[in-house]
């Protein structure tokens, strides 16, 4: 039941309310016109699918560079991982380092107001810091692989952080939630011309169910506008991407 109810706050409420008091006073007073609604459809639903699917374009996105992520820090580790010309406590650094990134880069998604993108960044650089002295030592090829990882990691922590501030126009969004909450203005008078013969529950239903549509899709794509906040029922699951798989080197005296 509760997927269902997810879309349903405060604002279903009151655009029901708006809409029961816009039919009520259309029927006390008599109020209709034949008013052809398409052009006025169309200027509320096609702005609510324009942000729907970007909204859930940016999810898609956002998941295509988790999945980078986690597999160039996966592939950096463990390219380093069975090297015999590296110690077991530089293998343990740069797996804490590895799983430190991964971590509070997840928290910095959520939202976790303490952690900021510069706290990732500082990661990434110590990285670098890592790999510069021991490149001398490894083979060119095995050199630039790490080198490329490494570029990976952050451009995929930039292109999430990117799409993590940047979302959907938010005017754009504004203007959907002004012209769903005018839309019962508009469409109940053209219910009561045409549905005058008809019981009053009918034209009340209608308002309201056409104003809850709309409402609906507005939550909907509220929702997946921020697809790492965990709050929606379609939101990333973050955890999945975190770097879990290497295993801490053991001492040599066990």
């Amino acid at each position: 039941m509760e997927k269902y109810l997810d879309i349903v706050n405060w604002k279903s409420l009151w655009i029901t309310v708006v809409c029961l008091v816009v039919s009520f006073l259309c029927i006390r007073f008599n109020l209709g016109y034949n008013l052809n609604l398409i052009i006025f459809t169309i200027a509320v639903v096609f702005p609510l699918v324009f942000t729907i699917r970007e909204a859930f374009r940016r999810r898609q996105l956002a998941i295509r560079y988790l999945s980078r992520l986690k597999a160039s820090i996966s592939s950096f580790y463990f390219s380093l991982e069975n090297n015999t010309k590296f110690s077991d406590e530089e293998k343990l650094q740069i797996h804490l380092t590895m799983n430190d990134l991964s971590e509070i880069f997840i928290e910095s998604l959520i939202g976790n107001e303490n952690i900021h993108i510069s706290d990732v960044r500082k990661r990434i650089r110590q990285i670098y810091v890592f790999v510069d002295p021991i490149r001398s030592a490894i083979s060119g090829n095995a050199s630039l692989k790490l080198m490329r990882f490494v570029q990976n990691i952050q451009e995929s922590v930039e292109a999430l952080n990117a799409i993590k501030i940047h979302g959907t126009p938010v005017s754009l969004r504004a203007y959907c939630l002004v012209f769903i909450f005018i839309f019962p203005f508009i469409f109940t008078p053209s219910l009561v011309f045409h549905l005058k013969e008809h019981p009053t529950w009918l034209i009340y239903s209608l308002s309201v169910l056409h104003g809850f549509i709309l409402i609906s899709l507005y939550n909907l794509q509220s929702h997946i506008e921020d697809p790492f906040d965990q709050i929606g029922l379609d939101d990333i699951q973050l955890t999945e991407f975190q770097f879990t798989e290497g295993v801490l080197p053991q001492s040599s005296d066990k």
